[in-house]
């Protein structure tokens, strides 16, 4: 009985160690995503760049590179976690939702955070 008793607390530690760090692991993955998608963005502005600085048009250029960062963007979006009504991640245990997008005022203009 006692053996029993000692293999079932042991089975619960180590059952909440695993779901803590996959709770865990929920947060990263969003921040993950979004390292990713502004490295893609990077390298198509890199790749934009330089394909001006060769001599190519400019304009098929900087359609590329929207192509691109657009691409980027939808992989993104893809990869956070979402909900029906927004983004939602672990805040204390509890799930706080986002909403799909924020408009954020700069230079004059309104922007579009995703």
């Amino acid at each position: 009985m006692k053996n029993i008793l000692k293999f079932g607390i042991i089975t619960f530690a180590f059952g909440l160690i695993f779901v803590s760090a996959d709770t865990v692991n929920a947060q990263t993955t969003r921040r993950e995503a979004r390292r990713d998608y502004r490295g893609e963005v990077r390298d198509a502005r890199r790749d934009m760049r330089r394909d001006i600085r060769r001599g190519e048009n400019r304009r098929e250029a900087r359609r590329e590179f929207r192509e691109e960062r657009r691409e980027a963007r939808r992989d993104y979006r893809r990869r956070v976690r979402r909900a029906n009504n927004g983004w939602y991640l672990y805040n204390n245990g509890r799930q706080t939702y986002y909403p799909f997008s924020r408009y954020l005022y700069r230079n004059g203009v309104f922007v579009r955070r995703y």
